[in-house]
């Protein structure tokens, strides 16, 4: 079967993106470095490789505030993304993107940004707007191929997590 960006049924694909492997593994991460007056990313490699899982359980918790949300589906699920439109200053924040490990660096990332910004553009949205963490490396090199830049960091957002030694680092692109 034929890949196909599809909206998500909250109720009939919750199970599928719940099964998503939402880990990774990289040999390197960025340090962040701030100064008074600059941020700066420097490539760190690691001495032995970081794997990170996210939690998926997240994406569906009571807090989470995402509105609407696409999957990856070729007979069965194997991408997932959710965003929330933000009307006051016409951004889109993408709060998760996942691709199963075994299908990565097939282009299925690529679809499903393409249409979640086709969806942004739909409700007027300007740029599209996410949030990761200092050691996705993958994400962050996925996301730069894709036209995302960085526009800003946070090191206090994980203080009070267990990844409290990560920064969050903010990528947008302008749609």
């Amino acid at each position: 079967m034929a890949l196909v960006i599809r909206d998500m049924d909250r109720v009939a694909d919750r199970a599928a993106v719940e099964a998503i492997d939402t880990s990774f593994t990289t040999p390197t991460i960025f340090d962040v470095v701030v100064t008074e007056r600059t941020i700066e990313l420097v490539e760190h490699r690691l001495p032995t490789p970081l794997v990170k899982r996210y939690p998926i359980a997240d994406a569906f918790a009571h807090w989470a505030s995402w509105d609407t949300a696409f999957v990856a589906d070729d007979g069965g699920v194997v991408g997932f993304a959710a965003v929330e439109y933000e009307f006051w200053h016409a951004r889109l924040v993408l709060w998760h993107l996942y691709v199963q490990p075994l299908r990565r660096r097939e282009g299925i990332g690529r679809a499903l940004l393409a249409r979640v910004e086709a969806f942004g553009r739909e409700r007027g949205a300007r740029r599209v707007w996410l949030e990761t963490s200092n050691v996705n490396m993958p994400g962050i090199a996925a996301y730069k191929r894709l036209g995302y830049s960085l526009c800003g960091l946070d090191v206090t957002l994980y203080e009070a997590t267990p990844t409290a030694a990560e920064s969050a680092i903010f990528l947008s692109k302008p749609l």
